[in-house]
């Protein structure tokens, strides 16, 4: 039993390393409008329309990547009890 526990706290440690890099790379997104695809005399409005797209497009980024590492924490903290639980049963 206590090979299975040692199994379950590295599998969950795994999770919530893998968690940790997916927050990281959401919290570097960037937003990049695409000004070089205006044309040169540029309206005020296209201007503000490209920013907000270029918005939208960096927020769904942020938002799928969150959702996987909440998926992953979400493992991590299962694996975690499920270790802990195993390592309270091995002891008694």
């Amino acid at each position: 039993m206590d090979s299975i526990a040692v199994l379950f706290g590295t599998a969950s440690l795994a999770c919530g390393l893998i968690a940790a890099g997916q927050w990281y790379r959401a919290s570097k997104i960037t937003v990049q409008p695409k000004l070089s695809d205006l044309s040169d005399d540029v309206q005020e409005a296209d201007f503000n329309w490209e920013l907000i797209r270029a918005i939208m497009m960096a927020g769904r980024e942020t938002s799928s990547l969150n959702r996987v590492a909440a998926l992953w924490t979400a493992a991590a903290v299962l694996l975690g009890g499920a270790t802990s639980l195993l390592t309270t049963l091995a002891s008694h």
